[in-house]
């Protein structure tokens, strides 16, 4: 039986730091944050620590120093094998490089995380029929149902193709947060406003986090805030506005 709770926030940073190994600081942050079921577009140019601070959320990285509360749960205090229970649990990330196994057809790769939660399997179905036209009815909806009929591993897809897999995946099992890191970034303009629709469609009551460097995308969403490539030595990098103020305030 899950333990998750509702958290007054999905996602509570403050005074963030990460280090690189080498000395190299890639995130100082003050606060940020994001409600639950909120659809928040986090811009910044290349370098600007977007996908470092993804990293963060979801739990890859841990941060050198601060705190960063993840879904209710400390992440700054908890160990890796937690941090990545959790993500299996209760996160869909679609990531820069989808992370897709090449060998599996699409249907088995948007089903990966049912083999590692056991709570989001349950979510999806009580049995594998279930789970199979839920996968089915992911791919069919972002533009797949051709490809996912001939059975195709997904070594022989597109990168756009791959990319919408990633999707499907992400959204498999209603978790509670998704992470988006650029999952645009290989489709079309038409493919990739009818992707960002059926993406906040299908995520229900999840938190979306969608990371871009394409500002004329955030219209699609509830809140923007933006990762300036600033100076470190500045006191703030990000600032999510505060809880009363209009949907889409930029930082």
């Amino acid at each position: 039986m899950s333990t998750e709770q509702t958290p007054a926030l999905c996602v509570n940073i403050q005074d963030l730091e990460y280090t690189w190994a080498n000395g190299v600081r890639a995130l100082s942050i003050r606060h940020f944050s994001v409600l639950p079921s909120e659809r928040l577009f986090l811009h910044g140019p290349s370098g600007s620590g977007k996908s470092t601070l993804l990293g963060v959320i979801a739990g890859v990285f841990a941060p050198t120093s601060g705190e960063a509360t993840i879904l209710g749960q400390p992440f700054h205090s908890m160990t890796a094998a937690a941090r990545d229970r959790l993500r299996a649990d209760a996160m869909g990330v679609i990531f820069q490089q989808f992370n897709l196994v090449p060998y599996l057809n699409l249907v088995e790769n948007v089903l990966l995380p049912c083999r590692f939660s056991r709570d989001r399997a349950e979510r999806v179905g009580a049995t594998d029929a279930k789970r199979i036209d839920k996968a089915l009815h992911l791919l069919n909806r972002l533009g797949l149902e051709e490809e996912a009929k001939a059975n195709r591993p997904a070594a022989e897809l597109s990168t756009g193709q791959q990319q919408r897999v990633a999707a499907a995946r992400a959204l498999i099992g209603s978790p509670s947060l998704i992470i988006a890191d650029e999952p645009t970034s290989a489709l079309d303009a038409e493919t990739r406003d009818t992707f960002i629709a059926t993406l906040l469609s299908e995520a229900q009551q999840a938190a979306v986090l969608f990371v871009s460097h394409d500002a004329s995308l955030s219209n699609h969403f509830d809140r923007l805030v933006a990762l300036d490539n600033i100076n470190f030595s500045q006191d703030e990098r990000v600032v999510s506005p505060p809880l009363n103020m209009p949907a889409r305030a930029e930082a």
